[in-house]
């Protein structure tokens, strides 16, 4: 019996040992567009991660114009990729997520600026407010080529929702969940943008063709 004990607590040992070495000690700070940082030792499934946003108008809900952060964190599916969104023409925000895996490699400095002011052609419903939207639409920008709808918390306001373009990386949950702190509780829904209008959420194309099909057989029958 001693024995197994002994081979049990040999094998736990090892695998704190194991664990200790798989574990990344990344930077972390946080400021405006740069920061002092200190080191942090990350959890085994935790990679480290650099945050550049800038925003427009999200001062009401706690975010700062520029946020530069450095911590560790889960590898996102968006690193590399820019998380931008115009819900109206004075609240617009913009992140890029870099991501790293080696000690300390998260070095890199604040690189985000918003997009210009020129329209894609794609046009999105707009919205901000804790209730029912209006039917005003917004011009998207740049690569922002997705209807985003986003429903959460955020500090003073227990429910809020936003409407407008973004790109199809603000899309992705997690991504948001870590790189727009302001937002909590946060519900994520996107669907393609078009020129003349779009497909409401909760419609997708298999539904159209059925109804489309259904109005054939009466006009037909």
């Amino acid at each position: 019996m001693l024995k197994k004990r002994q081979v049990l607590l040999a094998l736990c040992t090892v695998c704190a040992l194991l664990s200790a070495v798989n574990s990344l000690d990344c930077l972390k700070c946080d400021g405006g567009t740069s920061c002092s940082a200190t080191s942090q030792t990350c959890s085994n499934s935790e990679t480290c991660l650099t945050f550049s946003s800038t925003s427009v108008g999200f001062q009401q809900y706690g975010f700062t114009q520029n946020g530069f952060v450095k911590k560790c964190g889960p590898k996102l599916q968006t690193c590399g990729q820019l998380l931008s969104a115009k819900f109206t023409n004075q609240l617009r925000v913009e992140s890029r997520v870099e991501c790293c895996d080696t000690n300390q490699c998260n070095t890199g400095v604040y690189n985000v600026a918003l997009t210009g002011d020129s329209s894609n052609g794609k046009q999105c419903p707009s919205c901000v407010g804790t209730g029912s939207c209006g039917t005003d639409l917004v011009n998207c920008l740049g690569t922002q080529d997705q209807c985003i709808t986003l429903t959460g918390a955020a500090p003073g306001i227990p429910t809020v929702t936003l409407k407008g373009c973004a790109t199809k990386a603000a899309c992705d949950k997690d991504s948001l969940v870590t790189a727009w702190p302001f937002l909590s509780n946060l519900q994520v829904a996107c669907n393609a943008a078009s020129a003349n209008g779009f497909i409401p959420l909760g419609i997708n194309m298999f539904m159209i063709a059925g109804a489309a099909s259904l109005a054939l057989g009466f006009v037909f029958n």
